[in-house]
């Protein structure tokens, strides 16, 4: 028995060992951890050689970060509030991608797809809400029975404009309807209607009266002759008139966008040749896109026709088939914008707070309703309302995992929202705050422990606190120490002069300008003014920036094989990254081989001492925490 347990902890023991690849003194690194970071910093093929050598430098890595956890400088105020502030920020990044809008985004580009033409019973709310829903239940029962639609429409719809036209709507697509009323119309057959639903504004009955496929994306451009509130029936006359001229004029020659800037009223568009942005059907009034729509080719101009806003003549300039694909990030944030802005967006709330308790574990526990509001509002009455706090402590509301969530909580919850509570609370408004007090308290216990319930969040956060310290310990013990050991440097510099030589070198004058024109515009004045190049600069407005000294061929802003020689001016090279422009101009030349001086070597100096001193500190680490490497796991990570 006795070698049966020492056999199974050995194992165990063996088990543990293979997924960690590396042990440095108490110190393990797993797996999972090295091949996350290997494969997020490796950009070439994966292979035995980039693996090893990606390794020496994680080894490195976990030393310098252990050196500064010995060094307290994780205690240090400004490193936890740097990390507290970069955790804040994810925990946000984290709860909006949890805010699942995806499917969402690929409903709302389906029924993009199509487009509905429907008609309505609109019954509005009035004075007398439960009057309205009764004209709307008979209405609907009228339908079901058989009656006709239009005839319903016009006994009644309470609205006019809408009893005209015989409650019709016209095309709609995603997006036209507030949400609730278009998962309704969607959800409609062919010639079916819906039952009475509650819109902003009154009750609806819709009808779905066809289907068709999208039009596509319209580009065009119009001249709009408007019609101002309130004109008499001449002006109207007078405006027609003018539409109708206008029309024969582009008949006769007159270029739109000329048309459009001298007589278009649409002060969005009449300075761009009428140009509108690309629209679909539904954006638009119907009498419009109707029109528009009907263009059969491009070029082609519409005859003059009125709508809400007055006269119109549009010119067809392309139609763009609707098509998307949400694998093109540009193209899934563009439509994820567009939901996260609708109320449909609250659909993925509130699924994401249904989610949140579950992973939570959030379980309720029987309380009686009546006494707890009857409570919090004595409570919230009262001055001395801490003694009701230290009274609930002990008292369960739910539970979390691992928490229990008392009366107390939710008093001390009530008293912070009190001033958002009417004067005189009813039990509807503490019911209301309650689930409001339960959403907040799952969602901050999920954001409290979001390393231990998110791997992904765990790493990034552990991989910017321990960047933090790399960057503090080695500041304090490499990139500091270094430049202010002057014995050192020089000490270094004069055992290792034969490193720090010139190569093909000229002295010059090296111009950064922030644009291709700017820099040849200061090339004009340079080639006229050589000798006055810091005044030329100086009247550049910051658009061009220089300086002189002595460079090596490889620093210098020129092609390979460029003849530098005294008083030449390079040509222009422009950078393709950000569009700013370089040139040269050459004072004097040097061939190589020259010793540099401890001055002209010092920033090398600096950087060769820096790695001297680091090497030694490392090897110093390695002996406090001897390294040990799982050779058989390093081999099978391909």
């Amino acid at each position: 028995m006795r070698n049966l347990f020492l056999s199974l902890l050995l194992l165990g023991s063996v088990s543990t060992f293979a997924q960690t690849v590396f042990t440095y003194g108490p110190h393990s690194v797993s797996k999972n951890e090295f091949w996350r970071a290997y494969t997020k910093n490796n950009t070439g093929a994966v292979s035995e050689t980039s693996i090893r050598d990606y390794l020496e430098l994680y080894i490195r890595f976990k030393l310098k970060v252990q050196a500064a956890k010995d060094s307290k400088l994780d205690t240090l105020p400004t490193l936890k509030g740097d990390v507290a502030g970069f955790r804040a920020q994810l925990v946000e990044q984290y709860m909006r991608q949890q805010t699942s809008s995806r499917d969402l985004v690929q409903e709302a580009v389906q029924r993009s797809t199509e487009e509905l033409e429907i008609a309505h019973v609109f019954v509005a709310y009035g004075a007398d809400s439960a009057a309205a829903k009764t004209q709307i239940e008979k209405s609907y029962k009228e339908l079901t029975g058989g009656a006709d639609f239009n005839k319903t429409v016009a006994a009644y719809t309470t609205n006019e404009a809408i009893r005209k036209n015989a409650g019709y709507i016209g095309y709609i697509s995603a997006f036209s309807l507030p949400y609730e009323l278009e998962n309704i119309v969607y959800s409609l057959k062919t010639g079916s209607i819906s039952k009475p639903v509650a819109g902003a504004n009154g009750w609806h009955i819709f009808k779905l009266l066809s289907r068709r496929a999208t039009a596509g994306k319209l580009k065009a451009a119009q001249i709009l002759f408007t019609i101002p509130q309130g004109a008499s029936a001449a002006e109207k006359e007078a405006i027609k008139k003018q539409a109708d001229s206008v029309y024969q004029l582009l008949q006769n020659g007159l270029k739109f966008a000329d048309a459009a800037l001298a007589y278009s009223t649409d002060k969005f568009s009449y300075n761009t040749g009428g140009v509108l942005p690309e629209f679909t059907f539904t954006s638009y009034d119907p009498a419009f896109s109707s029109v528009a729509f009907g263009l059969k080719k491009d070029g082609d101009i519409s005859r003059p026709f009125l709508t809400s806003l007055g006269w119109h003549i549009v010119q067809r300039i392309a139609v763009t088939p609707f098509k998307v694909d949400l694998n093109d990030i540009q193209a899934f944030e563009e439509w994820n914008a567009k939901v996260s802005t609708d109320t449909r967006i609250n659909v993925a709330r509130e699924m994401l707070k249904q989610r949140l308790q579950t992973i939570c574990g959030y379980k309720a526990l029987p309380f009686q309703e009546q006494q707890l509001w009857k409570l919090t509002d004595t409570m919230l009455k009262s001055k001395n309302y801490v003694t009701f706090f230290n009274a609930n402590r002990s008292k369960p509301l739910f539970q979390l995992k691992g928490k229990t969530i008392t009366i107390a909580d939710w008093l001390q919850y009530a008293k912070s929202q009190q001033r958002n509570l009417p004067v005189n609370q009813s039990n509807q408004n503490f019911s209301n705050l309650y689930k409001q007090f339960v959403n907040e308290t799952v969602e901050q216990y999920y954001k409290d422990r979001l390393e231990q319930m998110n791997e992904d969040f765990n790493y990034q956060v552990k991989e910017f606190a321990e960047g933090s310290l790399l960057f503090e310990v080695m500041e304090r013990t490499i990139w500091s120490k270094a430049p202010a050991d002057s014995a050192g440097l020089i000490t270094y510099y004069n055992n290792n002069k034969s490193k720090y030589k010139w190569m093909p070198s000229v002295n010059a004058v090296l111009f950064n300008c922030a644009d291709t024109t700017v820099a040849h515009e200061a090339l004009r004045m340079m080639q006229q003014h050589p000798e006055r190049w810091k005044e030329i600069m100086d009247n550049m407005s910051g658009r061009a920036l220089a300086d002189s000294g002595r460079y090596e061929y490889a620093q210098l802003p020129v092609k390979a094989g460029t003849n530098l020689v005294p008083g030449l001016f390079t040509p222009v090279e422009t950078n393709e990254n950000d569009g700013s422009a370089s040139f040269c101009y050459i004072l004097k030349k040097y061939p190589g081989e020259e010793q540099r001086s401890f001055d002209e070597a010092r920033g090398l100096v600096i950087n060769d001492y820096q790695l001297l001193l680091e090497e030694k500190w490392i090897n110093q680490l390695k002996k406090k925490y001897p390294v040990k490497v799982n050779e058989m796991l390093i081999k099978s990570l391909k």
